[in-house]
């Protein structure tokens, strides 16, 4: 005798399907006989996860400024994944709105990372992810994906010069001039200096500027 069952994910998360048949015969005088035979057939499980990392929004290209990420985590196992998470070190904290994963099911997480002016000097932002799902005998799979966002430089300066009070008007006497010079990009401008042919030297108290 032949007959088919249609697994189950239960029976899948599971990892066996056990089940017990009777077979039944009369006899001549009319009493039955049986006879029963239970079998177990394991299901092995493969469990598996994927993690896509993508920026959803940039508000700009300073610090302060931030980026939007999504984190699609799909189920592409087997098994029933629970709990699934996602962890980004640099991002910090990621909300998943669906903890628990059916085989070919997914969930997007979101994060938001605000930018560093070291991130903006180094012109882009790498970082990595990690998704990570429980399988229904404890075992954990992990997937990572890492992405580099540029942050695009807009290096900028502006001076103002003025002119004090001239110390007299005959030859030999001075006009002391002040230059302000103000870092009016978003990255860090080194080695910051004015030049002035007429004046000569010109001093500056410092030779680095943050932007503003």
């Amino acid at each position: 005798c032949t007959a088919t069952y249609t697994l189950t994910q239960a029976d899948v998360d599971d990892g066996t399907v056990d089940n017990s048949a009777t077979a039944t015969g009369t006899s001549p005088s009319g009493a039955d006989v049986t006879a029963t035979d239970a079998v177990s057939t394991p299901i092995a499980a493969a469990p598996s996860i994927a993690l896509d990392k993508s920026v959803a929004a940039v508000s700009g290209n300073a610090a302060g400024d931030t980026v939007d990420y999504t984190f699609l985590v799909t189920n592409t196992g087997n098994v029933t994944l629970d709990p699934v998470s996602v962890a980004d070190p640099t991002v910090g904290a990621v909300t998943c709105p669906v903890t628990t994963l059916a085989p070919g099911a997914s969930t997007t997480c979101t994060g938001s990372y605000t930018l560093t002016q070291a991130d903006v000097d180094a012109g882009e932002v790498v970082n990595t992810a990690t998704a990570t799902g429980t399988d229904p005998h404890g075992t954990d799979v992990s997937d990572t994906d890492t992405l580099t966002t540029p942050v695009p430089a807009e290096p900028s300066i502006s001076l103002d010069k003025q002119a004090g009070v001239p110390s007299g008007n005959t030859a030999g006497d001075t006009i002391a001039y002040s230059f302000v010079v103000t870092n009016t990009g978003n990255v860090t401008l080194d080695s910051v200096g004015v030049s002035d042919p007429t004046v000569g030297p010109v001093t500056c108290s410092g030779g680095s500027l943050a932007p503003g």
